[in-house]
């Protein structure tokens, strides 16, 4: 058998073939649809709120779709959670799809990537979803004037109802608010104030996506240090474009989270977030006369106090918080699916099955990236990226053996016969 046999018309294989696919497809999608739909309300017709909506919803129903024919464990899975979600609307009166949302979107794609993962895919898809966002960002930076012609960021926020049309913009730029640095920036200061937010249309987006690609690429190349290196120039531009200084730092950690990997256990992790809303919770409950400004130590009281204020039933989301959260992940985390369905959710995150060192590491940077992104806003559960980074964790655990064209094939879990079969078949597809 040759390569031949991963082509649509070959059979089972072919039909895996095209889920791996599709399933980068979807995953590509959810990076790019706001971009679309960005130039749709520019120049087409008028994009609302419930077309956002509709269309995370088919995202997650496409993925969704592609695995519940063959994996039992996210029909339990999702079931589960969309029963404790409706407990917990019945508790506050209310049904909030966006945190039913928020909560599906990392099981849903995790089990994509476990699933339907195969990692030259992901390998291609990372590299492709850079490119798009390094030329895009580099237009927008340049030609600014002609960019917002064709894309008004500030437009489709408005339309969408992310931003109030009476207090928008006093720049005229059209950006949306972060676009412009109110101080100086912090990589480059030359480049001037204009933070770069390329297909994401906002530039915390940006550094997180950053972030992502960056663990990636220093992962499947660490034993090819001048590799890594050329293939990371592209994403460290990004930054620099977005001013994306959480990104950075987030990046930089991952190339000492790699080694030490091996002396970091599952118990360390598994506490690491409740130990950061202690520590948070008590900064933010002192009196400290800090000054305000986009600073990280002023996110990071902000953050703390938002979370002293929780009351213990807010806390249990077992009562409607309808102030502000947004900028501390771990208090709207709380408020929305409550201290039980978080200790439960990063106990799954944390306690699965890794399949080898190498997926031990991309893991122990997400918990990172995790724990640190909570600190200081809810973006981690943006679709934009969170699809992507859910995906690719999943990728690195996959049991489809017969589309993992590097390493040996896993005997226990697909038998000795159906392995062997496996094996043979990939070997004749180089």
């Amino acid at each position: 058998m040759t390569a031949a046999a991963f082509h649509p018309s070959n059979g089972l294989a072919s039909n895996e073939a095209t889920k791996a696919y599709g399933a980068a497809i979807i995953v590509l999608a959810a990076l790019m649809y706001n971009f679309v739909f960005c130039f749709a309300n520019t120049n087409l017709f008028g994009v609302g709120a419930g077309l956002v909506m509709a269309t995370e919803v088919c995202l997650l129903g496409l993925a969704f779709l592609l695995l519940a024919p063959d994996c039992g464990a996210i029909l339990v899975i999702v079931g589960a959670y969309l029963s404790y979600a409706l407990f917990l609307s019945a508790l506050q009166g209310v049904l909030d799809l966006k945190a039913i949302r928020d909560i599906l979107i990392p099981i849903i794609f995790l089990f994509l990537g476990r699933r339907l993962g195969e990692l030259t895919i992901a390998d291609r898809l990372v590299t492709i979803c850079v490119w798009i966002v390094l030329v895009v960002g580099l237009l927008e930076y340049l030609f600014l004037p002609q960019y917002i012609k064709s894309f008004d960021i500030l437009s489709y926020y408005i339309a969408r109802g992310t931003v109030d049309a009476a207090s928008a913009d006093t720049t005229g730029l059209r950006l949306f608010a972060s676009g412009l640095r109110p101080e100086e920036r912090a990589l480059l200061p030359m480049l001037g104030s204009h933070r770069v937010s390329s297909v994401f249309l906002e530039p915390v987006s940006v550094g997180n996506f950053g972030a992502i690609a960056f663990a990636w690429v220093a992962l499947r190349n660490w034993e090819r240090p001048l590799i890594m290196t050329l293939k990371l120039a592209p994403i460290v531009a990004i930054f620099v474009l977005g001013d994306a200084r959480f990104g950075l730092m987030a990046s930089l950690a991952s190339l000492i989270v790699y080694p030490l990997s091996r002396h970091v256990g599952r118990i360390a992790v598994l506490l690491a977030p409740f130990m950061v809303v202690f520590l948070l919770a008590i900064v933010g409950s002192l009196d400290l006369n800090l000054p305000s400004d986009n600073g990280f130590g002023s996110r990071l009281l902000l953050s703390g106090q938002m979370l002293a204020r929780l009351q213990f039933w807010e806390a249990m989301a077992f009562i409607p918080v309808t102030r502000f959260t947004s900028d501390s992940g771990y208090a709207y985390a709380l408020t929305k699916i409550g201290l039980l369905g978080f200790v439960a959710l990063w106990a799954l995150f944390v306690l699965h099955p890794v399949r080898d060192q190498i997926a031990w590491r991309f893991r122990l940077f997400m918990a990172l990236y995790i724990v640190l992104l909570l600190s200081i806003s809810n973006s981690i559960f943006s679709i934009k990226t969170a699809a992507l980074a859910w995906y690719l964790l999943g990728c690195l655990g996959a049991s489809r053996e017969a589309y993992a064209f590097e390493g040996a094939p896993n005997y226990r879990r697909v038998g000795f016969a159906r392995a062997s079969r496996l094996h043979n078949l990939r070997r004749s597809a180089y």
